[in-house]
């Protein structure tokens, strides 16, 4: 009985050898990853502007398209894509995020808040038909 214990012992022995030999290739390999390639933070640029304003964002690398991503109200901006340019729209009050690639490699994102020349005058909620008269 003392022998297949001893067998038991020495059969797991080089199992558990190999499998921290393992575990420490991985975590070799994980954090040299993690080392190659550290993330930049993007650079924001704040742009304001109204109603019905447009604004240009130059210097765009070609070929890529803007990431947008909307913050309040959808209807906000108009934008469109040009080659080297990006043409923004204030159509509506409301904020965007616009995320781009400029033509130096470097990436930022404009972050574009539109303002209403004045408040909405009334609610777009259907109004009470008069009553009929006999």
């Amino acid at each position: 009985m003392i022998i297949e214990e001893a067998d038991t012992k020495a059969s797991t022995r080089p199992i558990l050898a190999s499998a921290l030999v393992l575990l420490a290739l991985i975590a070799l390999n994980g954090s040299s990853a993690l080392a190659e390639s550290p993330k930049a933070k993007r650079r924001i640029i704040p742009v304001e502007i109204s109603k019905g304003q447009n604004y240009t964002i130059t210097d765009v690398k070609e070929g890529t398209a803007p990431g947008q991503k909307v913050v309040n109200n959808p209807n906000a901006l108009v934008v469109q894509n040009a080659p080297g340019r990006i043409e923004v729209v204030g159509a509506d009050a409301g904020s965007s995020k616009i995320d781009v690639t400029l033509a130096t490699g470097e990436e930022v994102t404009y972050v574009v808040t539109v303002k209403a020349a004045a408040p909405p005058q009334g609610s777009l909620n259907p109004g009470i038909a008069p009553t009929v008269i006999p």
